[in-house]
């Protein structure tokens, strides 16, 4: 039996391991912490199929000394804009509630309290990021008598920290003349700094077709100055693990050919060269989360 071909970046191409959880309506996800990624990053990801509180018991305020990014994310392919469900959450020191209704961001600074949250009514599963910029995850109990304040209006204290997602139709020519292929899907920007003072950047787009080629310069392999984290995502809510196609991307400057038909991470330290990539083909549609923790999407 021939052995299996190892390559110099294959420890950068790691399928996303999945489990079961007994968390309430979250019923199928993972955490990926530092030791895996290799980053001072942590990243929970899964999907909520049941309406109820979110979390575990006894469902009080919470606060981090790191910064963090919430994504609550619509799973129908069609209007990924969508969330499907409505998701009471609660953010700052007054528990000012918040009613997430579309797909959402929620940035919150370092020592800002926020939970409890409760999902209220549900049509659709949802996705849910939970992204920490620290090397391990820790949370303190916020002891407080203050209850959830009443729903929050548009100038409210937190708004600024509650982003919903505005997707625009990512059709042919969007890169422009050296790109020509469209994807079928919509893509959106979370940026944090301006309204949260961290910098953290996360394209999100969704992927209805292939084979499609990724960037403007799609056969050119290019680097960032910081650390990225790209995730290739099924939307099969009833097994996460599940690609729905194949993907391929070359990495480092030997144009090592990676790939694969499992949700995936591609784990990019700075400065290591990557692309050409993108998807080879697609039976169902797919999402592309492009991380990154510490800014700069250049």
């Amino acid at each position: 039996m021939p052995k299996a071909v190892v390559m110099k970046y294959d420890n950068l191409i790691k399928t996303i391991p999945m489990k079961d959880y007994d968390e309430g309506g979250y019923r199928q996800g993972t955490v990926l912490d530092k030791k895996w990624l290799g980053f001072d990053v942590h990243v929970k990801y899964g999907v909520y199929r049941m309406a109820g509180k979110m979390g575990n018991p006894p469902f009080t305020p919470h606060v981090h000394d790191f910064d963090q990014v919430l994504l609550f994310a619509g799973s129908d392919m069609n209007d990924i804009g969508d969330l499907g469900a409505e998701v009471e959450f609660c953010l700052g020191d007054e528990l000012e509630t918040h009613m997430i209704t579309t797909t959402t961001a929620v940035a919150i600074p370092k020592g800002t309290p926020h939970f409890p949250a409760s999902i209220n009514m549900m049509k659709l599963p949802f996705f849910y990021y939970e992204i920490s910029l620290t090397p391990a995850y820790k949370e303190k109990p916020v002891l407080a008598d203050k209850k959830p304040g009443p729903i929050a209006g548009f100038r409210s204290a937190t708004r600024k920290y509650i982003m919903p997602l505005a997707f625009i139709r990512k059709g042919a020519w969007h890169y422009g003349p050296t790109n020509r292929d469209d994807g079928g899907g919509q893509l959106s920007f979370i940026r944090t700094k301006e309204a949260a003072g961290f910098d953290f950047v996360m394209l999100y787009e969704s992927m209805k077709r292939g084979p499609y080629r990724i960037g403007p310069d799609p056969d050119k392999p290019h680097t960032h100055p910081t650390t990225q984290i790209m995730c290739l995502l099924g939307t099969d809510t009833d097994d996460l693990t599940v690609l729905g196609g194949d993907f391929e991307i070359c990495v480092g400057k030997e144009q090592e050919k990676h790939k694969f038909n499992k949700s995936t991470a591609v784990l990019m330290p700075p400065f290591v060269p990557h692309w050409p990539g993108g998807v080879v083909k697609l039976e169902k549609p797919m999402i592309f989360a492009d991380i990154h923790p510490f800014g700069n999407e250049r």
